[in-house]
């Protein structure tokens, strides 16, 4: 169980550095504020990954005891944890994808120039 927990909190401790790295590259205009945002987006799917690991060691370690009705708030705020890590992740890679611009694409992906 400490195993579990240990993931769950390391998890939770990469999503704030995460955080942190989204905020200041809103914060800052330099123009490699969105390497920043792509970090923290990578981060917060690292921390998908440690919540979701924390979570299959959770299930792993009560697997006699766990029926589908008696899960605890444990496994269920675990779960939800790991799926807002999950959204946040992708959706921040997502908005890293279409608002990148540089020399060759506009936002979206047209030729800049033709």
């Amino acid at each position: 169980m400490a195993v579990a927990r240990s993931v769950a909190t390391l998890a939770v401790v990469v999503a704030i550095f995460g955080l942190e790295l989204l905020m200041v590259s809103q914060v800052s205009e330099d123009p490699r504020s969105w390497h920043r945002w792509a970090v923290g987006s990578a981060l917060f799917l690292l921390a998908f990954i440690l919540s979701f690991g924390g979570l299959l060691s959770f299930l792993t370690l009560l697997r006699n005891q766990v029926t589908l009705m008696g899960l605890t708030r444990t496994f269920w705020s675990e779960f939800t944890a790991s799926f807002l890590f999950f959204l946040s992740a992708v959706s921040g890679l997502h908005v890293n994808s279409i608002s990148r611009t540089d020399s060759v694409t506009h936002p979206w992906g047209l030729p800049a120039e033709f």
